[in-house]
């Protein structure tokens, strides 16, 4: 049912009607809020966001760019954890490959699978928690022969993986999700405000005054590197902003508790996860498996995240996704992401768009290049502000050493 504001009503009835009796009301508002003081402040707001924000932009800003090629540096960091040799006969099942993991996994139970793309050299990606822990550990998996390629280890124990704890949360859980989340408003504020300030540069876009003065070339490459980024922040910072903060807020309102210490399986010994891939693809047509959920609480569902194969470049791998009773593997519900409204689509669309999965490398290097401008306009703008900032003229600082002296004297 659609929400309707109570105060919707109002305006509809005399708010109105009364601005359109006064159709100078609104020229008076913009020739008001626009005048030269409010400019001023608009610009020093501005400046105040990116001294505020600036170091944590330019943290975010370098690490995603890495991150753009997170594979390919996992790939020369740990050849020999991210590289399998594909057998003729294809791989093997998944009730085969987890009975395997879990025998070479006595002491812990195995919560999630991140099933290998179309990349049939990549291992599979296992995710468990030791006994008597909540903490997730990862192993890759040789889907082709069922073999562990190295011993469970935490996420920031790889380069990529300290990287994105640094980018996403500052290592500081849910309190570091809300100040990355808070920058990334601060990133599109920043970009809207700064079309507004800049917006005459439009006529001199490629004009860069080296040969002036360094106040007159920061400035002038600080404009440059905004007006030509700014959707490009806006995406990134919106899309940023969207998953940490309702990641948070939706835990703060469910009030979940902490899941406690694992010691059991929480699945039935019997739960078949061939049998729930097949039924899953009757389900959503041409539906791919990408990632598999066991339950790590004693109320998880196992549930099956994918898209289908002939989902478009906008899609991610997570979009679709259908759950089952853990223990007697009883179809439970079902998302197929085709069938859902505008809105979970256009959010379904922020995982290649942020990441920039969606065009192979000339893509790639277009987003390693626009990570770089939140670093970039945080420099200029400090240069910037430093050579703008007011400096004491000579009769000031005379007089200050006056005064020091003075002091000193009646000591």
């Amino acid at each position: 049912m659609e929400r309707v504001d109570p105060n919707a009503l109002g305006r509809e009835r005399v708010g109105v009607n009364a601005f359109h009796l006064r159709p100078t009301a609104f020229v008076t508002f913009t020739l008001t809020f626009l005048r030269p003081p409010m400019r001023k402040r608009l610009w020093q707001l501005h400046s105040w966001l990116g001294l505020i924000a600036g170091l944590g932009l330019l943290v975010i800003g370098l690490t995603g760019s890495v991150l753009v090629f997170r594979t390919e540096v996992e790939a020369l960091a740990h050849p020999a954890l991210t590289h399998v040799a594909p057998a003729p006969a294809g791989r093997l099942a998944f009730d085969a490959l987890l009975a395997s993991a879990q025998r070479q996994l006595p002491r812990h139970e195995i919560v999630g699978w991140v099933v290998s793309p179309n990349d049939p050299a990549r291992p599979d990606l296992l995710w468990m928690i030791p006994h008597g822990s909540t903490n997730w550990h990862f192993a890759p998996l040789d889907p082709y022969r069922g073999e562990l390629l190295g011993a469970p280890r935490d996420e920031t124990s790889t380069v990529t993986g300290w990287l994105l704890e640094l980018h996403t949360a500052f290592f500081a859980d849910h309190v570091g999700l809300v100040v990355t989340g808070v920058l990334a408003v601060m990133l599109c504020l920043l970009g809207v405000s700064g079309v507004w300030i800049y917006r005459e540069f439009w006529k001199h876009i490629f004009t860069l005054r080296w040969g002036r003065s360094a106040r007159m070339m920061f400035s002038d490459l600080h404009k440059f590197v905004g007006i030509t980024s700014v959707l490009f922040n806006l995406l990134l910072g919106f899309t940023g902003a969207y998953w940490n903060l309702t990641h948070v807020i939706g835990e703060e309102l469910a009030g979940a508790p902490e899941p406690p210490p694992m010691t059991r399986r929480l699945y039935g010994a019997r739960l078949s996860l061939d049998a729930l891939v097949a039924d899953a693809r009757t389900r959503v047509p041409g539906f791919r498996a990408n990632y598999i959920s066991l339950p790590w609480v004693p109320e998880g569902d196992a549930t099956l995240y994918g898209a289908p194969a002939d989902a478009g470049p906008f899609r991610s791998p997570y979009g679709s996704h259908v759950a089952y009773d853990p223990q007697t593997g009883a179809h439970k519900t079902t998302h197929d992401l085709r069938a859902a409204g505008v809105w979970a689509q256009i959010v379904d669309a922020f995982t290649p768009l942020h990441f920039g999965s969606f065009g192979g490398l000339p893509v790639k290097l277009l987003w390693c290049l626009g990570g770089l401008a939140p670093g970039a306009l945080a420099l200029t703008g400090f240069a910037i502000w430093w050579q703008r900032r007011p400096r004491p003229t000579p009769a000031i600082r005379e007089r200050t050493a006056e005064q020091a002296g003075v002091g000193a004297g009646h000591l």
